[in-house]
């Protein structure tokens, strides 16, 4: 979990797309990208990394929170 929480917090981007999905429950990569006020491509890298971290999980183009990514976004926002 603190190799995870590291992960996280360590970049800002990261922080904010996890806050955006807590809040939403989930989005497409297009509309995260535009809440972020970031490229696309970018988005995109961001989900491929939380995915990997397996925080998040896609499902017919949306994206959403695991368990485990809730479970480390609220610690993390309650920081």
């Amino acid at each position: 979990m603190e190799e995870l929480m590291g992960f996280v917090t360590g970049n800002k981007n990261r922080q904010k797309l996890l806050a955006l999905l807590e809040s939403r429950g989930q989005l497409e990569g297009a509309r995260i990208a535009k809440n972020m006020h970031i490229a696309k491509i970018s988005a995109d890298k961001i989900l491929e990394e939380l995915a990997a971290k397996e925080l998040i999980v896609e499902e017919s183009g949306f994206y959403k929170l695991t368990e485990l990514g809730t479970t480390v976004t609220r610690t993390v926002l309650s920081i």
